[in-house]
């Protein structure tokens, strides 16, 4: 077994904050062919299912649906998934029940800290082999502000929940309205605390928002990127969104290619760090670490997609915590995508270890 990477995860320590949604993902398959009450074949490409939509564009389309599973969803518990079971007990501010903690989010009861504002928001998943749509109502999410956040927790609270932070993450700008109020409530804390090392941000679906808005949310980041070094990371689809929001040219779409323009648009907009993951490889441009890619198998035993990007940023995160080379923080998180599509599930560290052995390059 790799001994680098056990000594690295065997070592891992640190606080980690994550913040501030919560998404109940009911998650369906699409009946394909039906013969019988129980024999039926389900709709395996998202692209079947685009040309569908396409092809009776004039008229309605109906579809069977087949319940699989009812889970969690959303940046925080997703993105911490690996955290917890690392160990490392990371914050969860969010949306977990008002009441009561909804069973969605169980697994995460003991391996994290969870601190619930209200109920979780609704998110339908139609998943394929190749991808997924997902359809949410964002109404929970994109209700809650920094001021929820000051009544729910207080003054004591939140010093206590910002104190020691070595990476704080907030995800999902494109689904929460408030997003940019919310940065800067978690700023504030640090007028008076010591700053976390690292901030860590995924906006999902950049196209979602207007190029103004998009602007003034990466001006208003960058604002605090000397005092709190700032990270992005971006999907296969989002990083060339941005690239062209940006105005930077990327025609070569190899790992190399990506990781030179994620250069040039991290010098642009002012961030410390950008990372892209997509199912063949990671990429990253960092201001102290450089440039760096690492190459990853598609993976075709999949169980799970919704949350492969979440447990990339999970295994980033993670490797963040301590002192390693920026290749090989693509690595780790390249490997716990990878068994977290596979199995559904956090690797263990040996586990994860073992996944890392699998990979292309490492």
């Amino acid at each position: 077994m790799n001994k680098k990477y056990l000594d690295y995860l065997n070592t891992i320590h640190g606080k980690i904050l994550l913040g501030c949604d919560g998404f109940v993902d009911e998650t369906y398959e699409i009946v394909e062919e039906r013969k019988s009450q129980t024999d039926f074949s389900t709709m395996q490409n998202l692209r079947m299912f685009g040309e569908l939509l396409v092809e009776r564009a004039d008229g309605g389309v109906g579809v069977e649906l087949v319940p699989k599973r009812r889970c969690e969803g959303g940046f925080g518990v997703n993105t911490a998934r690996l955290a917890g079971v690392l160990g490392l007990n990371p914050v969860l501010p969010g949306l977990y029940g008002k009441n009561e903690i909804d069973p969605a989010f169980d697994e995460f009861k003991d391996s994290c800290r969870l601190y619930s504002l209200g109920d979780p928001a609704l998110t339908i998943a139609l998943e394929f082999n190749d991808g997924k749509v997902l359809m949410s109502n964002l109404e929970a999410v994109s209700n809650l502000t920094w001021d929820d956040f000051e009544e729910f927790f207080g003054p004591e609270k939140l010093h206590e929940m910002f104190s020691g932070v070595d990476i704080l993450g907030l995800g999902y700008w494109s689904l929460t309205a408030d997003f940019d109020n919310l940065f800067k409530g978690f700023m504030k804390q640090y007028e008076s605390l010591e700053p976390p090392r690292r901030m860590f941000f995924d906006f999902a679906d950049i196209k979602k928002k207007s190029s103004e808005s998009f602007m003034e949310s990466l001006q208003l980041i960058t604002s605090y990127n000397a005092k709190i070094p700032m990270t992005l990371s971006l999907n296969e689809h989002e990083v060339f969104e941005l690239f062209s929001r940006t105005g930077i040219e990327c025609s070569d779409r190899s790992p190399a290619s990506v990781a030179t323009a994620l250069t040039t648009a991290r010098q642009k907009i002012g961030f410390d760090e950008l990372i892209v993951h997509t199912p063949e490889f990671a990429a990253a441009s960092s201001t102290d670490d450089g440039e760096a890619h690492a190459l990853q198998e598609r993976q075709t035993e999949v169980v799970r997609s919704a949350g492969a990007g979440d447990s990339f940023n999970g295994g980033y995160i993670c490797a963040s915590l301590g002192e390693i080379p920026i290749k090989e923080r693509l690595v780790i998180a390249n490997a716990a995508t990878a068994y977290f599509v596979t199995h559904a599930a956090a690797p263990t560290k040996e586990a994860l270890v073992t996944q890392i052995e699998k990979a292309r390059d490492h």
